[in-house]
C-alpha cells in the first residue's frame, strides 16, 4: 500500500483532484461574489428609490405626516427588514419607524457630515445579532434634516448560505468523482508504459525477442512503444551481429594463432637445422603480420563508423587518383591474365575528402575484382558527374555474387561460400564502405552469379 502513495498513478489522480477541486472552487467563489455583488446593488438601487419618494413626501408635506409613512412602509416590508428615521441635522430624531429590531444601529455622524445635497452615503454595518450586514444609506431630505434608511438583505443571505451549502457538496462530490475519474484515466493512460517497464524486465533477464503490444491508438504511449520496439530489434540486430562478428573473428584469429604456437612448439621440442628455423621465423612474421592487419582493420572500422576518425580533407582530383589506381594494378592484372581498362573524362573531377583514405578504397575494391575475376576477364574502372556528384564504377566480369547473400557483403568477416577459397578476411568491403561514408559519400553494390559485379562510389563535388 505505501509502495501505491508513490506510483506515478496515484500522483497524476492526486493532480487531477486538485486541479479540478481548485478550478471548482475559484469558479464557486466568482460565482458568489459576481450574486453577492448584484444583491448589494439591487439593495442600493432600493434604498435609491425609498430615498427619493420620501424626498418628495417631505418637501410635499412635511415632518408630520412622513411619520406616519414611515411606519406604514416598515409595516409592509417588515420591521426587522426595514427602518426609516428623519433626522435633524445635528443628529436629533424628528420622525421615525419602528426601531425595536434595530436598537445596535446607531447613527454615523461621520456619514452624515459627508452628505452634501446631491450625494448619498451608504454604510454597511455588521449586526451582533444577525449573520448578515445591515446596509444604511444617509441622504438630504431638506435644508435641516437627513433622511437615515436602514435595510437587512434577509432573502439575500439565506440563498447566499444555500449557495454556500450546496457550492461545498459539490464541490466534495467532485472532488470524489474527479479523482475515481482521474485514477482511471491514469491507469488506463499508463498502461503502456507498464507494458514497456514488463518488456525493459524481460529483456534485462535475456529474452531479446518480447515486445511491446502497439495498440493503434496514435497517442503518446502508442508512439513511445513503437519507438522502444525499434529500438529492441536494432538491439536485438547488434546483439546478432556481434555474435556473428565474434564468431568470425575466432575464426580468423585462430588459424594464425595455431600456426604461430604449432611452430613455437616444434622450434621448442625439436632439433631442426638454421634455414628451418629462419623459415618458421618468417612464418611467424607473416602470421603476426595478418593478426595485425585484421586487429587494425577492425579499429579503423571502428574509428570511422563512431565519427572519431581524423580527415585531412583537401582539394583532390578523381581523375588522377583513379589513373594512379590503374597504373598500380595493372601490372598485377596483367600477371593474372586480366584486362584492366579505364575510361575517364578529360577534364578534372574536383571533389573534397581524405586522399589516403580514399586511396584505400579504390585499392580494396580493384583488389576484390582481381581476386574474384577469373584469367581472361576484364575489370573496367570509370568515373563521371552526375548530378553534383562525382561517380566512380568498377565493373569486373568476375564470378558475381549471389543475391542473398548482396544484403551481407558490407558486414565484417562477411564471406561468401564462393569466396571462402580465396585468401582475405572480410575486412575489404567494410573499410571501404566505413571510409566512404567518412567522406560524405555512399557505396554500392550490383550484382548476380556468373554475371560480374559493378561497384558504384558516389562522393560528393567539390564547392
Amino acid at each position: 500500500m505505501a509502495n501505491f502513495f508513490h506510483t506515478l498513478t496515484f500522483r497524476l489522480t492526486l493532480w487531477y483532484a486538485l486541479i479540478f477541486t481548485i478550478s471548482s472552487v475559484a469558479i464557486l467563489v466568482f460565482v458568489y461574489l459576481m450574486i453577492a455583488k448584484s444583491a448589494e446593488q439591487r439593495i442600493d438601487q432600493l434604498l435609491h428609490s425609498e430615498v427619493k419618494e420620501f424626498k418628495e413626501l417631505y418637501r410635499s408635506r412635511g415632518v408630520e405626516s412622513i411619520g406616519s409613512e414611515f411606519s406604514r412602509e416598515a409595516e409592509i416590508d417588515g420591521t426587522d427588514r426595514i427602518f426609516f428615521r428623519l433626522l435633524s441635522s445635528g443628529g436629533k430624531e424628528l420622525a421615525a419607524s419602528s426601531l425595536q429590531a434595530w436598537q445596535d444601529i446607531g447613527i454615523n455622524r461621520s456619514s452624515m457630515a459627508r452628505v452634501t445635497k446631491d450625494n448619498m452615503v451608504f454604510d454597511s454595518i455588521p449586526r451582533s445579532d444577525q449573520p448578515s450586514e445591515a446596509r444604511v444609506v444617509y441622504a438630504k431630505a431638506g435644508e435641516d434634516a437627513i433622511l437615515q434608511i436602514g435595510y437587512r438583505p434577509q432573502e439575500e443571505e439565506k440563498f447566499l448560505g444555500e449557495y454556500r451549502q450546496v457550492g461545498g457538496l459539490a464541490v466534495l462530490i467532485g472532488l470524489g468523482l474527479a479523482a475515481t475519474i482521474g485514477w482511471l484515466m491514469a491507469r488506463g493512460a499508463l498502461v503502456g508504459v507498464e507494458q514497456v517497464r514488463q518488456t525493459a524486465l524481460s529483456i534485462g533477464e535475456g529474452d531479446l525477442s518480447r515486445r511491446v503490444i502497439v495498440r493503434k491508438t496514435g497517442d503518446e504511449i502508442d508512439h513511445l512503444a513503437d519507438t522502444f520496439n525499434t529500438m529492441l530489434d536494432r538491439i536485438h540486430a547488434l546483439v546478432t551481429e556481434l555474435k556473428e562478428v565474434t564468431n568470425n573473428i575466432a575464426h580468423d584469429l585462430r588459424s594464425p594463432i595455431t600456426r604461430i604456437r604449432g611452430i613455437a612448439e616444434t622450434a621448442l621440442t625439436g632439433k631442426e637445422t638454421i634455414e628451418t628455423y629462419r623459415e618458421m621465423a618468417g612464418i611467424v612474421i607473416e602470421e603476426s603480420d595478418r593478426l595485425v592487419g585484421i586487429i587494425n582493420t577492425m579499429l579503423q572500422i571502428a574509428e570511422a563508423d563512431s565519427g572519431l576518425m581524423r580527415l585531412t580533407k583537401k582539394k583532390l582530383d578523381l581523375v588522377q587518383l583513379v589513373q594512379d589506381a590503374y597504373e598500380l594494378f595493372q601490372p598485377i592484372a596483367e600477371d593474372k591474365g586480366i584486362a584492366l581498362k579505364v575510361t575517364l573524362p578529360t577534364k578534372p573531377v574536383i571533389i573534397f575528402g581524405d586522399s589516403g583514405r580514399l586511396q584505400r578504397v579504390m585499392a580494396n575494391l580493384i583488389d576484390n575484382a582481381v581476386k574474384y575475376t577469373l584469367n581472361g576477364g576484364t575489370i573496367h574502372l570509370s568515373a563521371k558527374v552526375e548530378s553534383f556528384h562525382a561517380i566512380l564504377l568498377v565493373v569486373d566480369t568476375g564470378m558475381g555474387i549471389k543475391g542473398e547473400d548482396l544484403p551481407h557483403i558490407f558486414e565484417p568477416f562477411y564471406r561468401c561460400d564462393r569466396s571462402r577459397t580465396t585468401p582475405g578476411n572480410g575486412l575489404g568491403l567494410s573499410l571501404a564502405r566505413a571510409f566512404v561514408a567518412a567522406n560524405d559519400g555512399e557505396i554500392s553494390v550490383a550484382s548476380s552469379l556468373e554475371n560480374g559485379t559493378t561497384v558504384t562510389v558516389r562522393l560528393p563535388m567539390s564547392s
